[in-house]
């Protein structure tokens, strides 16, 4: 399999917006509750099942900066440093998006709740771990014109985006994440079909954030219920994404980060999304069969 290196087929004149990436919605959430938990895996796992966009979400405990997906809270960001930096040092052929920044503030009945990890103490962890000054990838005119040849060149080996540019070396380039009340709590049997409308109503030349997991909302009908069981409803309709991209030429076009829910249950959503590549022509001729094949597990 080459889950770990699927990277290394891309041919060079592919722009990363064109890539089409396996992405980790809410990355850092294993072990938190079960209203709150959306991946099984490390880091590291999600990496090795293929996944190179990463949603990190942040807040504060007793003074400890700690991953968080609404008021529930997880381990330690530094556990996620160590895992990205282990990452890096073992993938050279791989670029990595680290798209982190504090969960939104929420205001829960009378209750504002504030999410405000200390920027200087990310700053440090990102420092020591990551090695921003050497890896980051900063200097583009446009995210829209970086190519894979460029960032081999460079030795870049990932982008921190944080849309207020919190941290050094983030960068707050064109990047968006389209998402719909109605649509992402709909039936799941339907889901499908509407979220693709998605991208007919944005458009971008940078990084496309596409969402295939549903989210728990009152309101709606898949009201309150856990990542996990919207998952597992999920799963015999995921094909459902993936085809309806391939068969439309400007679906097909736009699409780049496509992220989920539980990436490291088995390989089958990564697999489905990284075969978008070959209907793109992003593999190099002379790798394709050995890219399709790899893919099998």
């Amino acid at each position: 399999m080459i889950y770990d290196r699927w990277m290394s087929y891309l041919r060079d004149d592919v722009r990363l917006c064109s890539a089409v990436i396996p992405g980790a919605h809410n990355a850092g959430t294993r072990g938190m509750t079960a209203m709150a938990c959306c991946q099984d895996g490390t880091l590291y796992e999600q990496y090795k099942y293929g996944v190179r966009h990463f949603c990190i979400r942040t807040s504060t405990r007793r003074g400890r900066i700690v991953m968080c997906h609404g008021i529930s809270k997880g381990y330690d960001f530094e556990l996620a440093a160590e895992d990205i930096q282990r990452m890096i040092e073992e993938a050279p052929t791989e670029f990595f998006i680290f798209d982190i920044r504090e969960y939104y503030d929420q205001n829960i009945g009378p209750f504002k709740v504030t999410h405000s990890p200390e920027i200087g103490k990310m700053n440090a962890f990102i420092k020591e771990y990551m090695s921003p000054e050497k890896y980051a990838l900063t200097e583009f005119n446009s995210i829209s014109e970086v190519t894979m040849g460029d960032i081999r060149r460079s030795g870049k080996r990932f982008l921190l985006y944080n849309y207020n540019h919190n941290y050094d070396h983030s960068v707050a380039c064109d990047y968006i994440f389209p998402w719909d009340k109605k649509i992402y709590g709909m039936k799941t049997s339907d889901f499908p079909e509407h979220a693709l409308t998605l991208f007919d109503k944005e458009h971008t030349d940078g990084i496309y954030w596409f969402q295939t997991q549903q989210t728990p909302n009152l309101g709606t009908h898949v009201g309150a219920t856990t990542p996990r069981r919207l998952n597992r409803d999920l799963i015999p309709y995921f094909g459902k994404f993936t085809d309806g991209i391939a068969r439309n030429p400007y679906y097909l076009d736009q699409a780049n980060v496509i992220a989920g829910d539980f990436m490291t249950a088995d390989y089958s959503k990564a697999a489905q999304i990284l075969s978008l590549n070959i209907n793109k022509g992003n593999i190099s001729e002379d790798k394709t069969e050995e890219f399709k094949q790899g893919l099998r597990y």
